[in-house]
């Protein structure tokens, strides 16, 4: 499964209103499929990281933390995606929306706006009170956090998502409870 309506599925050119009005429509009818889909991405991560049993990551996504930095760290990820971590951009999109729904709040949303430039994404939003309207891709957050040369740092990208969402940065590792 593709990460849904990312930048390589681009929308009708040109976007008229009507056109507009059905890919939100569509896309809002697929947003509890994603909200699923998304959540067993993170308990087939707990089960390749062994929690038993694996929804424990679901419940606590900071247990996961040491093992997705480890991945995360390494130049080649074809090792892992040969093992089950396939396609990785799309595990570590649900990982670090998991991460940042248990630690900030939110849930996610989808854009409706078609002057966003992330129109008809899934994005993390509802984490802001004085801000509801307040959104921060993941998705896009994870591919350039992805090309990145070997060494990438998980907790530098978390805080950056931490950081966007305007909360207190600061990531918890609970990989040994």
């Amino acid at each position: 499964m593709a990460y849904p309506f990312d930048p390589e599925q681009p929308l009708p050119d040109p976007l008229t209103p009507d056109a507009a009005t059905l890919v939100r429509d569509e896309r809002r009818e697929l947003l509890p499929t994603w909200v699923e889909a998304s959540r067993e991405l993170v308990v087939h991560l707990g089960g390749l990281s062994r929690w038993d049993p694996p929804e424990v990551l679901l419940e606590h996504p900071s247990h996961g933390l040491m093992h997705m930095s480890t991945i995360c760290a390494s130049g080649d990820l074809t090792p892992f995606e040969m093992i089950g971590y396939k396609p990785f951009d799309l595990l570590l999109t649900a990982y670090c929306a998991e991460y940042m729904f248990s630690d900030v709040g939110g849930r996610w949303v989808l854009d409706e706006d078609p002057e966003s430039p992330t129109f008809a994404r899934f994005l993390m939003g509802e984490y802001d009170a004085d801000h509801p309207y307040a959104t921060v891709d993941v998705y896009a957050a994870v591919t350039t956090f992805l090309h990145e040369p070997e060494g990438r740092d998980l907790e530098k990208l978390l805080e950056s998502l931490q950081e966007a969402m305007g909360a207190p940065v600061g990531v918890h590792d609970t990989s040994f409870p």
